[in-house]
């Protein structure tokens, strides 16, 4: 059974013309699936179908918001927890009436809820499809959502009740009479609650693609530069000139002996400037160099692209009349991108990768050089710590069951005023396409609750290629 865990990815696929990939996903407490019969999804000509368009968009406004998707039949078999879409049920654009459907939630739903309708053409069918509505959520200043009717026995709605519907699940339930009271008699000596915003003030994120190509070039390019120290007589192994395997252990046997040998014949100062590792030693010695860096390669190369981009300036607003103390944001996304932190003198170039430091170069590991003091090279880590003190307190960064987390540094806010969160760069190659979905809470040290919000970020998709000459990563628009 797939999983549904992004709105962004039923809107891609619909989007796509690819309602089959829509089959086997499950209902959750964000995503409705409903069939659709010869008058729409919503037969707005019975009022228990209008009651029911009210009810299920008060109910994911009551929640953290969510997507009504129409033209697909889904049920619950015996042995599954969650209603699965099981069948396409494209209908006619000419029995979706969008203002006729805001009309309704306008009428009967308060306070005002934003909800967008978009269409999707059936590949398959000429002038069939399918609707997705779109429910935002409610500020926590403004829940809950009420329906101003209810539903008689017999189908009709009766004026002079309301109904609080909330999703649960793939369900959707009812405030209860006591909760409604308590809610109402909490609400006469209740202290402001969070009211915060969080918005993309400038940046974007970058998807990246890196073919498996480009890593194997830049690894022989840079195997090549290292073995550049040897001499070119040692270059290439004996096993390898004589079709043998670089790594035969008679051939290590043979060069070890002849070794031994020329150190019998030269004299004291030849000694000391000779390197005490044989050719076939540095060489194992790139060799595990190389491999344990080609994992770090791909996220150098990340690294680099990212800085191609603009970093995501997020800006959060207190939006209540109280002043709130050590506001916390915790944002996921998917755990496909990665988080860069850097001030602009630590950047890095796609075509310069900060390698770690490589083994010493052949000929400078020798008896003589260790009577020296050896200068200090710092390692890209060493970069890495001098950037942490340099930038201040940095966000967190950890993987969770939903993502990759973003934890920032808590921040004061006075009422009605705003702050900007440290800039970073989200880049990284993310399991779907399109914008960026950031899921985000916010919690403060003197207002209880929290708040819970969806923001959604433009990305540019970008691939990293090879020039002409084989060897220089460049980038390229997809």
């Amino acid at each position: 059974m797939t999983a549904v865990d992004s709105r962004v990815r039923i809107v891609t696929l619909l989007a796509q013309q690819r309602p089959e990939a829509v089959l086997g996903m499950t209902e959750s407490e964000w995503v409705d699936f409903k069939s659709t019969g010869l008058e729409g999804p919503y037969d707005l000509g019975q009022e228990s179908k209008k009651y029911e368009l009210a009810k299920d968009v008060a109910a994911f406004a009551n929640t953290n918001g969510g997507l009504i998707v129409c033209g697909f039949k889904a049920t619950r078999r015996p042995t599954d927890l969650h209603e699965t879409v099981v069948k396409p049920t494209p209908f006619a654009k000419r029995l979706v009436n969008a203002e006729k459907y805001k009309k309704v939630i306008a009428e009967y739903v308060r306070p005002l809820v934003s909800v967008e309708f978009s269409w999707f053409d059936d590949p398959t069918h000429q002038d069939l499809g399918y609707l997705v509505i779109e429910v935002q959520a409610l500020p926590e200043s403004d829940r809950w959502a009420l329906v101003t009717r209810t539903l008689s026995e017999e189908g009709r709605l009766v004026k002079g009740g309301v109904s609080i519907p909330r999703r649960h699940g793939d369900q959707t339930e009812y405030v209860t009479p006591d909760e409604v009271y308590r809610l109402i008699n909490n609400g006469f000596h209740a202290e402001p609650t969070l009211d915060l915003d969080l918005s993309v003030e400038d940046g974007i994120a970058i998807s990246v693609t890196v073919d498996d190509s480009v890593i194997d070039s830049l690894m022989e390019k840079r195997r090549r530069e290292l073995l550049a120290s040897l001499p070119p007589s040692e270059r290439r192994s004996g096993g390898q000139r004589e079709g043998k395997s670089l790594f035969s252990n008679g051939q290590r046997a043979v060069e070890e002996l002849r070794r031994l040998q020329e150190v019998t014949q030269v004299s004291l100062p030849d000694l000391l400037t000779r390197d005490l590792r044989s050719p076939q030693q540095y060489r194992e010695e790139v060799e595990a160099y190389l491999e344990k860096n080609r994992g770090a390669l791909l996220r150098m190369l990340n690294k680099a692209v990212a800085e191609e981009g603009k970093p995501l300036n997020l800006r959060l607003d207190n939006r209540s009349n109280a002043m709130l103390h050590q506001v916390e944001v915790i944002a996921t996304v998917d755990p496909g991108y990665r988080v860069t932190v850097e001030p602009p003198e630590f950047t890095a170039a796609l075509g310069n990768l900060p390698w770690p430091e490589p083994p010493e170069p052949y000929g400078k590991k020798t008896p003589a050089a260790g009577l020296k003091s050896s200068p200090i090279f710092p390692s890209w880590t060493f970069y890495a710590d001098r950037r942490q003190s340099l930038a201040g307190p940095l966000p967190k960064c950890f993987t969770s069951e939903d993502g990759l987390a973003i934890k920032f540094p808590p921040v004061d806010l006075r009422a009605h005023a705003h702050t900007w969160l440290q800039p970073f760069m989200l880049c990284g190659h993310p399991s779907t396409a399109g914008a960026a979905v950031l899921r985000w809470t916010a919690t403060c040290t003197n207002r209880d609750g929290r708040q819970e919000k969806v923001l959604s970020i433009p990305v540019d998709e970008l691939s990293v290629t090879l020039r002409p000459d084989g060897e220089t990563p460049e980038l390229v628009t997809k």
